[in-house]
């Protein structure tokens, strides 16, 4: 089995409930609208939708690729350094309904939260798991129409005027402005004011939520709000799409009022670092995180919420969102640069008369068409890509893409060479 250079790769659709209908179909060229919801395109080794590899000799699951040999297909540092395993996992998001709220835990939490529900016989598919791996899921993204999501608390002063100015809400914490005033610029008191109002919110009876919410709701539905760069239209949104049994509440509402809400352009990205809660709200983005699948939800969703997980994990930082546009690296590429050691996004524009050269790298590279055709070049291997096909490139090769169409957008996952 041939194992080093191009390989073209078949990535796997998931078929979630909140996706779209044409999106990643018309991406993949496939009839849409399509009959099922296509949420995520997974592009990676990850055990719940591996891709294949298609080599001259036959296919097989990239996670059988990389075992074959690691050290030539992911480097020898690479392979060292995650146990032979694809450090990240590559996706195309496509958000028609609102996704969960949700944060991530660090690796050593991840860790000890894991190995807690092993010990405790949780089973792995169970409702209630929190933990599926040992690992943490820092995540970047790369809005491709715009973005709608939430993002890390507000700064508490926007939160204390939220609460003034929304009647229905001053019950969360009626002197929650004479307690910001007190704590003044104390970071630490600051963050457990945060902390402590997060935590009412979660915790409060049901009766006490359904007393808040619904005559919030009710005037919301009355007012019609069309403004999606405001919270109101996605309180309204999130009662119809998250309805709870016997016409309860889903308290995550209170949460579209707490985080920051961003609306993202094309080419616009952001990055989840471990305990920042939020949420996708609509929109469509190319996503790159760690292999994992550890999420610890906070609302708007049927799943489990584990509120003391929850609030075990959070960081309860305030402040504005940090908007990352991307630097021009050259040889036609953008690099959105994150802290993450297991990979990083970019943007590769080619044209006819611009090559780009992937030179040496530290591991291996995926790479998907999002515009354009191009052909792809490897020593021996040359290779030809339209829109919504992808590739895999060993770590152990190096090569050049150019547009066969005049013009063509590449967006590559890959691992930094610099951490």
């Amino acid at each position: 089995m041939k194992t080093t250079g191009i390989f073209k790769l078949k990535g796997v659709v998931q078929h979630y409930d909140w996706g779209g209908f044409d999106f990643i179909p018309s991406l993949l060229g496939q009839p849409h609208p399509s009959p099922l919801p296509c949420a995520e395109l997974w592009l990676g080794a990850h055990g719940g939708g591996a891709s294949i590899a298609e080599l001259t000799d036959g296919s097989v699951p990239l996670p059988d690729l990389l075992t074959a040999a690691p050290a030539k297909v992911l480097g020898v540092a690479v392979a060292a350094r995650f146990q032979n395993l694809l450090p990240y996992l590559f996706k195309v998001l496509d958000a028609r309904k609102m996704l969960s709220i949700q944060a991530h835990p660090t690796i050593a939490q991840a860790q000890a939260g894991f190995e807690a529900e092993e010990l405790a016989g949780v089973p792995l598919k169970a409702p209630t798991r929190n933990y599926k791996d040992r690992n943490h899921k820092p995540e970047v993204h790369v809005a491709l129409t715009d973005f709608w999501m939430l993002h890390g608390f507000r700064p508490l002063e926007e939160i204390a005027e939220s609460l003034r100015n929304i009647e229905e809400l001053q019950p969360l914490m009626p002197d929650f402005a004479e307690r910001l005033e007190l704590a003044g610029n104390d970071a630490a008191a600051r963050s457990a004011l945060l902390r402590e109002l997060y935590g009412h919110a979660m915790v409060m009876p049901q009766a006490v939520v359904d007393s808040l919410l619904n005559p919030l709701i009710s005037r919301l539905e009355k007012e019609s709000p069309t403004n999606k760069d405001l919270p109101d239209f996605w309180a309204v949104r999130a009662a119809r799409e998250f309805p709870l049994p016997d016409g309860h509440r889903d308290r995550g509402i209170f949460s579209i009022y707490l985080l920051n809400l961003v609306r993202l352009q094309p080419g616009e990205a952001t990055y989840q670092s471990a305990g920042t809660l939020h949420a996708y709200l609509e929109g469509v983005n190319v996503e790159l995180m760690a292999n994992s699948d550890n999420v610890l939800r906070g609302g708007l969703t049927p799943k489990n919420v584990d509120v003391a997980e929850l609030m075990r994990v959070l960081s309860f930082d305030e402040g504005k969102v940090d908007v990352i546009h991307g630097i021009d690296a050259g040889n036609g590429e953008t690099v959105y640069p994150t802290p993450a050691s297991e990979f990083e996004l970019s943007r590769i524009q080619c044209s006819k008369d611009r090559v780009y050269h992937s030179g040496t790298r530290a591991g291996p590279d995926i790479l998907i068409v999002m515009e354009g055709e191009i052909t792809a070049t490897a020593d021996v291997d040359k290779l030809q890509f339209k829109k919504g096909e992808s590739f895999f490139a060993s770590q152990d090769c190096s090569y050049e893409i150019t547009s066969q169409s005049g013009f063509a957008v590449v967006f590559k996952a890959s691992i930094p060479s610099s951490r």
